[in-house]
């Protein structure tokens, strides 16, 4: 470096660069030693890090912690004497604990039973319970419900007559949708048509909180059990093919051909075999185990599947480990006691004492029929372990086998164990008139993707000459808060035919694996009379009937369906139905037409047309769950249960019915009198209650249900509110304003909850309540005493006497003459008799006490109104002397009060 300059200017210079210089080395030994400390603590940290981790159990690295997934809480749930709630609870896949709290907050009568205080809860695995007679505790209801595979299941229930929590793991329930009901009645005549809902009140809170495990790697009540997912990875020959029926031809052809009969629609023919189009979905490959070790896997069938194999054996490979390890296992699984117990179970995990298949290594593969689809889950288990063997292996070492999986697949469009059968897919159509809001039906596409509304039937051309049986298959989906409808399935096929209705959910049925049946045997098990149809009627929420004639006709309602997937199969055996008459196989090929309806609606079988259908929300208030509103004479779930017979239903409404005709009492009175007002409430709330009673027992009506019942119960209030308005003395401007007024009022109680008892006890306080008021304003207007407030403190005790006295005369010379008293004995009699009817209702003596309510309210405001003294009749009070006094004032004379004038 060069310095320019001279002098005291350039040695300042040369000072001030050798400073700078002196600076950036400085500079750079600092960094230096950073450097070095930083990565010194890195490496301390590393090192503690390494000795943590050997400090920790490797079995708590392994698992993933429960998390809450869902909570629902309802602290204040009431349920009243003929009431049911239910709610939706959703499991997810690798759900780890339900927890359920269930709080009692009611408390019980005096000498009554438990049972006849405590309401009944329910468990129903995918749709909701519907009751059946209580056997076991909640707990064990709970797992009874959530641990079946047979979607035809009603559900369990139990009695809840005190506070109990319970959790329940994936080891005892599956996973899926849980349904949970609350019923306060148990009986069929929690449906039926109630004027007045009496009857014991329960208050309870429900906790309710799903725990799932984090990651879906790991299961168990804990999340410490690693599942290892096994997807199949191949695509090959299947190994586990049937062999195809040789009748069957080997032509492939799919027609779509008008339906004959007149029936619009689509036909659907395939009779071919289509084993050339079927498959395997495999997994191979090698696990290993230790001895005393459980180990799960988890495997996913994603298709409708005809079969699943599950199988294990020891390593066949040629190489010289293989080999090797190949006479290690067959050494222990022969010589020296060693187990491999399998076990596989559908939607949650297996244990000892809980799983769907059961197999030894030594027993064979396990072979499942027509899988659902879905989550499967296997565990394998080594016991009778002895501490050492003769090759010198020991406890601690692996028992190596190879495992083979896989799943009969075929094309999307067909089923069987030879691809032989057609599945055809069916479209959901939402019907143009709306009753629920599952009003829809099924329908298949045409090729062109548009659907053919004209008709909700379509048919199928079926072989009648043939000796081997077939099936039609057809799947829909049933959506997403639709499980608390109901899925009809109609069918008209020859009877020579021989047909047979299945149903399975999440896969196709065969004849060994089903949820639901239908055959023409059946028929003879159980007889029911339902409408003019004759057949079965099974004692779960599946109702089928069958109808024997040239034409056989089945009808199945799936009440409640599972949400998802559902396979229909139609099972036709020409060569049974005609034993008695031989089939000529020689003769041409004769197809006939079988005729299919599919509906999803509301309640079944339309409430057996003795009720009306009504859709209302489970208690999380995201889905509908209908059910019937039965008429007086029905009841059960369905309103098939008949609880009045027709010759004593006709009595009952002639009775509940012209009963109203004692309203013409009042009516009379009042017209005669010139109460327009009183005169047109009484003659139609006679002319109301009678048409509504009409129309809830099934008879004419004239408006709406709903109308009519607010109709009967606003005027019969307003019967009451009249004619103690009437009693009260009101007139003039203060008459109309107190009619409307409370007209608006009984309008508005009866709007709201209108049979509930307490509203008549509202409206008779109401009642009360306008006779004091008015009462009130009649004694200020026409008070013949006054206290004065003049009068001295030593007086004060006789003052008060001479005040009580005073007004007591008051009160007395007030309504001595302003009613007939034998009259208002009378109607207070009458009153009596309509509140004794009001308490003694029953279902059974329902319209005997309800007629009698009837005749004694419109007889008690008769007799009321006409105890009434018109004001035209009665003498003056003010000509009677009502006090007559001397008080002594200080040191004043004695002085003779007299009787004060109105200012």
């Amino acid at each position: 470096m060069c310095l320019h300059g001279t002098g005291a200017a350039g040695s300042a210079r040369k000072e001030e660069l050798i400073r700078g210089c002196c600076r950036s080395g400085s500079a750079h030994s600092g960094a230096k030693m950073i450097t070095r400390g930083r990565a010194a603590s890195a490496i301390r940290m590393i090192m503690s890090l390494l000795f943590l981790v050997a400090l920790l159990d490797p079995s708590d690295c392994l698992s993933a912690e429960p998390a809450v997934w869902s909570s629902q809480r309802y602290p204040n749930e009431r349920l009243g004497p003929t009431s049911w709630r239910y709610y939706r609870v959703d499991l997810p896949t690798g759900f780890a604990v339900l927890s359920i709290s269930l709080t009692r907050q009611w408390e019980d009568d005096e000498h009554t039973s438990v049972k006849a205080t405590s309401p009944l809860v329910c468990f129903g695995f995918n749709g909701p319970p519907l009751v059946v007679p209580p056997e076991k505790s909640l707990l064990d209801v709970a797992i009874a419900a959530g641990e079946v595979r047979d979607a035809s299941v009603t559900g369990e229930c139990g009695w809840f007559n005190e506070t109990v929590e319970f959790n329940v793991t994936n080891f005892a329930i599956l996973q899926g949708l849980m349904h949970i009901g609350v019923y306060s009645d148990i009986g069929a005549t929690r449906t039926q048509s109630h004027m007045i809902s009496r009857g014991k009140e329960y208050k309870f809170a429900l906790d309710v909180q799903v725990l799932r495990c984090s990651s879906e790697e790991y299961g168990g009540p804990e999340c410490k059990l690693e599942i290892t997912n096994r997807p199949p990875t191949m695509f090959l020959e299947s190994a586990i093919l049937n062999t195809p029926d040789p009748d069957l031809s080997d032509e492939t052809k799919v027609v779509l051909v008008p339906a004959p009969n007149g029936v619009k629609g689509f036909t659907y023919t395939d009779r071919q075999d289509r084993s050339q189009a079927s498959g395997t979905d495999r997994y191979s490959g090698e696990e290993c185990l230790k001895l005393g070790e459980t180990r799960y896997l988890s495997l996913r069938v994603e298709s409708l599947q005809s079969e699943m194999l599950v199988k294990f054996e020891c390593d066949n490979s040629s190489s010289s480990e293989g080999h090797q390890e190949n006479q290690i296992c067959q050494e222990l699984l022969k010589n020296h006691g060693i187990v491999l117990l399998l076990r596989l179970r559908y939607g949650a995990l297996p244990s000892e004492a809980k799983s769907d298949y059961t197999r030894k290594l030594s027993s064979g593969p396990i072979l499942v029929d027509s899988p659902r689809r879905g989550w499967w889950y296997l565990s394998m288990t080594v016991s009778n372990i002895s501490s050492s063997t003769e090759t010198g292996t020991n406890v601690g070492d692996e028992l190596c086998l190879t495992m083979n999986w896989g799943s009969r697949t075929c094309e999307s469009d067909l089923f069987g164990n030879s691809c032989q059968w057609t599945v055809l897919p069916l479209e959901r159509v939402l019907l143009p008139e709306i009753e629920s809001p599952f009003d829809s039906y099924y329908f298949p596409a045409n090729e062109r993707g548009a659907i053919d509304s004209g008709s909700r039937w379509f048919s199928i051309l079926s072989p009648l000459n043939t000796s081997y049986e077939t099936w039609d298959y057809f799947t829909m989906e049933v959506p997403t808060g639709a499980t608390g409808g109901v899925l009809s399935i109609f069918v008209r096929s020859p009877a020579s035919l021989n047909t047979e209705l299945y149903a399975r959910f999440e896969n196709c049925p065969t004849t060994s694996n089903w949820d639901n049946r239908m055959r023409k045997s059946d028929n003879l098990e159980q007889p029911n009379h339902v409408g003019d149809v004759r057949g079965l009627v099974d004692t779960s929420k599946n109702v089928s009937v069958l109808e024997k004639e040239e034409t056989s006709k089945f009808s199945l309602d799936l009440v409640y369906p599972n949400e998802g997937t559902w396979c229909l199969g139609l099972r036709h055996n020409p060569a049974v139905s005609s034993a008695q008459e031989p089939l000529d196989l020689s003769a041409p090929p004769a197809d006939s037409s079988t005729e299919v309806q599919i509906i999803l609606h509301g309640c079944p079988n339309k409430c057996s047309g003795h009720g009306k259908c009504r859709p209302d929300r489970e208690a999380g208030r995201l889905h509908f769950i209908s059910h019937c509103t039965c008429d007086v004479a029905h009841g059960d779930f369905d309103c098939s249960a008949v609880l009045v017979a027709p010759g004593e239903k006709m009595q009952q409404t002639w009775v509940l019915t012209f009963s109203n005709a004692a309203a013409i009492l009042p009516s009379v009175w009042a017209i005669r009198h010139q109460a327009y007002a009183e005169w047109i409430t009484f003659m139609l709330s006679g002319m109301a209650s009678g048409i509504y009673h009409s129309c809830d027992s099934g008879g004419w009506c004239a408006m709406p249900f709903s109308t009519l019942q607010f109709l009967d119960f606003w005027l019969s209030f307003l019967v009451i509110i009249m004619t103690c308005l009437y009693m009260a003395g009101f007139v003039g401007p203060k008459q109309g304003m107190m009619h409307i007024g409370c007209a608006v009022l009984t309008a508005t109680i009866a709007q709201r909850n209108a049979t509930s008892g307490w509203n008549v006890l509202v409206v008779v306080l109401m009642g009360i309540s306008a006779l004091l008021l008015g009462w009130g304003f009649e004694s200020r207007k026409g008070r013949v005493f006054s206290p004065q407030s003049w009068l001295p403190y030593s007086n004060l005790y006789s003052t008060a006497l001479t005040t009580v006295s005073g007004l007591t005369r008051s009160v007395y010379s007030q309504f001595r003459y302003k009613f007939r008293w034998l009259y208002l004995a009378w109607g207070l009699f009458f009153l009596f008799n309509a509140i004794l009817s009001l308490y003694l209702e029953a279902a059974r003596t329902y319209w005997i006490w309800h007629s009698w309510w009837h005749v004694s309210i419109y007889t008690c405001a008769f007799f009321m109104l006409y105890s009434v003294v018109p004001p035209n009749q009665r003498p003056d009070p003010r000509s009677y002397e009502v006090m007559s006094r001397t008080y002594t004032i200080g040191d004043l004379e004695p002085t003779e009060l007299g009787p004060l004038q109105e200012s």
